[in-house]
């Protein structure tokens, strides 16, 4: 008898739960259009032809700012929205997030909206090199200030080349400056092996330095130096890439 009792008892158990649950008041996070901030367009734009006909050496990183915004970033909520679809955005621990390439059509509609309100959330996006230091040759080099400026110049408009600014050069930064190239003689594998070390540049100021600190030392590569496209980076441990605008 009791083993038929047992399972009545739980329905009417989760029966009065599922009751107590009925009552209770929608939890909902609301997201607000924030159409004061900078048009998706025309982000949008930039992102798209940086994809189409950057050939991969580009990316556009996107990250709340957590100085300047008084909210901890486990509770901003992001998202694009457009008249057609809301677009939900994850942000990492770090503060670091994607936003989506929409057609042109839908992002002339298209805005971020955020929880925060208005005016207490910063978010910067940076133009970083998709090059990984030991990857770096004076080809790639080349072909970044080659596609940089065919991407300012020709694709985009010019009251969005704000958005990319001009890139004079490839910077290379390490906390042990023992920058080299290295390229074989002639372009064959059989030729010697030649090294040029590269000394650090006057006053290059490191880009991740932290107001009053000293920052890493920097060397700088034009693409207009004398070396072959074959002469590749041997760079220290933990260098880092960035580009001089």
């Amino acid at each position: 008898m009791r083993l038929l009792l047992l399972p009545a008892l739980l329905l009417a158990t989760a029966t009065a739960h599922a009751d107590e649950l009925e009552v209770l008041p929608p939890v909902r996070t609301e997201l607000k259009r924030d159409g004061s901030a900078l048009p998706y367009a025309q982000i949008n734009s930039v992102i798209s032809k940086m994809r189409r006909y950057g050939e991969g050496v580009y990316r556009m990183d996107f990250k709340v700012d957590t100085e300047k915004t008084k909210r901890p970033v486990a509770d901003i909520r992001l998202a694009v929205a457009s008249d057609d679809a809301d677009y939900p955005i994850k942000i990492h621990p770090e503060g670091g997030f994607d936003l989506p390439v929409l057609s042109d059509a839908e992002a002339k509609t298209a805005d971020l909206a955020t929880n925060v309100p208005k005016g207490q959330l910063a978010v910067r996006g940076t133009i970083e090199l998709n090059v990984k230091p030991e990857e770096l040759t004076m080809a790639k080099v080349r072909q970044a200030i080659r596609v940089a400026r065919t991407l300012r110049e020709e694709l985009l408009p010019f009251y969005l080349r704000w958005l990319f600014p001009r890139i004079q050069a490839v910077r290379v930064c390490s906390a042990t400056p023992t920058w080299e190239l290295e390229w074989r003689e002639g372009g064959s594998p059989d030729g010697q092996l030649l090294g040029l070390p590269l000394p650090p540049a006057a006053d290059e100021r490191d880009p991740d330095a932290k107001k009053g600190e000293k920052g890493r030392p920097c060397t700088l590569l034009t693409g207009q130096e004398s070396w072959p496209d074959a002469a590749r980076l041997v760079p220290p441990a933990n260098t880092k890439l960035s580009i001089k605008l």
